[in-house]
């Protein structure tokens, strides 16, 4: 019996040594988090600045034979890859024009670049279709499909929201149905986009 008690003695005194001041700690059980709900959708809208020309084109002052109106541009994406994407636009332009009226519609497949975690750099490359109307004493100037291309950047500025800016040609020195203001039997036609997308 003397020799239960000492050797009992002996194995507290040995976890006393050894850990007296030792508290177990109990790890807080960690509950589960459900994932976001995420979409490769996105959609967007834009205004557009759409300039239409003969020989010469000039943003900034008035050129013989040019056009300058304003739009709008729906969007419609779906993002294949983080830096892949499809996108449909549809456009009309028939805000200020001097004698034409715009309307478009594009598909594009879009390859981006990401130049910070929130900057992107893209193209814009596919075809579309253009009828470029006439008015004041000017008939129907052009109607047509072709291949079309652009270059933009997005900026995002949450989660879910970009920012964009991109530049697309849209018709380039297509036959026209009528002579333009500047004797050419030309037309091209081109849009400078500033707008916003949101990603489902």
């Amino acid at each position: 019996m003397r020799k239960i008690l000492l050797s009992s003695a002996l194995l507290f005194g040995a976890i006393a040594y050894a850990g007296g001041d030792y508290i177990p700690t109990v790890e807080p059980v960690q509950q589960p988090v459900a994932a976001a709900a995420t979409s490769n959708f996105y959609a967007g809208v834009g205004l557009s600045a759409m300039t239409t020309y003969g020989k010469k084109q000039d943003w900034f002052s008035a050129t013989a034979g040019q056009d300058r109106t304003g739009g709008i541009v729906g969007i419609l994406g779906y993002q294949f890859i983080p830096n892949l994407a499809i996108e449909g636009r549809l456009s009309a332009a028939p805000f200020n024009g001097d004698y034409s009226e715009s309307t478009n519609a594009s598909i594009f497949l879009k390859p981006s670049y990401n130049v910070t975690e929130d900057v992107k750099v893209y193209g814009l490359l596919g075809f579309g279709w253009v009828k470029i109307d006439g008015k004041k004493g000017y008939g129907d100037i052009a109607k047509s499909t072709s291949p079309q291309f652009g270059l933009g950047t997005s900026y995002r500025v949450k989660e879910n929201i970009d920012i964009f800016a991109d530049y697309s040609w849209l018709l380039h020195d297509k036959k026209t149905k009528i002579v333009m203001p500047d004797k050419s039997s030309k037309v091209s036609h081109d849009a400078l986009t500033v707008g916003v997308y949101y990603h489902f």
